[in-house]
């Protein structure tokens, strides 16, 4: 079942502690036009999958949302929420983030075109300095952003029971995490699946710890030492 192994992930952190994951959207359309891949929305397989995700979390009193402002990403979270609140979860749909898009492509259409032309190939010429900051920038500085926007909000009071924040997102941003973070590499741990994200949790002295199935890291903020790429 889709979201299977993200909430894996979320249990190995224990209580009480408080944790997070950004995971990708749920099952979308097909990109018809890769110069506007954020037309794309959920599929009925989609809506259903987030639905089924929000109504098996457990071990959490309280879930808070947060979504890319890419409509995909929205449904996404709005399903989500919405069967968490049936589950009885207390549920804060906060809203999109702009640290959850792809602001970080600067040219859509060129992006678009390299992705089609080289497959999944692209990310691997872009984690290798390969593709022109003028058309995308590079994943150490998006990966720094994203962290960030994570620590800031798990570093938040807790006032309703122990809490689960959720950041949906794009599966270029989870790959990105789950590389620079833990190393896993798309070549072997094949591509990243929908509702599947990178889970964390942060101690009280600002230690981050991001886990990936059996991968965990833990590193004190600011997370500078990425995984060298080769």
């Amino acid at each position: 079942m889709l979201g299977h192994e993200l909430l894996k992930s979320i249990q190995n952190i224990a209580a009480p502690q408080n944790a997070a994951a950004m995971l990708r959207h749920a099952e979308r359309h097909a990109i018809s036009d890769p110069a506007l891949p954020m037309l794309a929305e959920l599929t009925t397989n989609g809506h259903a999958a987030a639905k089924a995700l929000g109504a098996r979390i457990t071990g959490f009193d309280h879930l808070r949302l947060f979504h890319s402002p890419v409509k995909r990403c929205c449904q996404t979270a709005e399903n989500i929420a919405e069967g968490a609140t049936q589950a009885g979860l207390f549920v804060e749909l906060i809203g999109p983030q702009e640290a959850l898009g792809v602001s970080y492509i600067q040219d859509m259409s060129e992006a678009g075109h390299m992705h089609k032309q080289h497959g999944d190939d692209f990310i691997r010429l872009w984690f290798t300095g390969q593709v022109p900051n003028t058309i995308i920038l590079s994943p150490d500085g998006i990966a720094t952003r994203k962290i960030l926007h994570v620590s800031q909000h798990l570093a938040e009071q807790t006032t309703h029971g122990r809490r689960l924040d959720l950041h949906v997102s794009h599966d270029w941003n989870i790959i990105i995490l789950r590389e620079l973070l833990l190393g896993v590499q798309h070549e072997q741990a094949g591509w990243l699946n929908f509702l599947d994200g990178v889970a964390f949790s942060q101690s009280a002295d600002g230690t981050l710890t991001a886990i990936y199935r059996n991968e965990r890291r833990s590193c004190a903020l600011p997370w500078e030492n990425f995984v060298r790429r080769t």
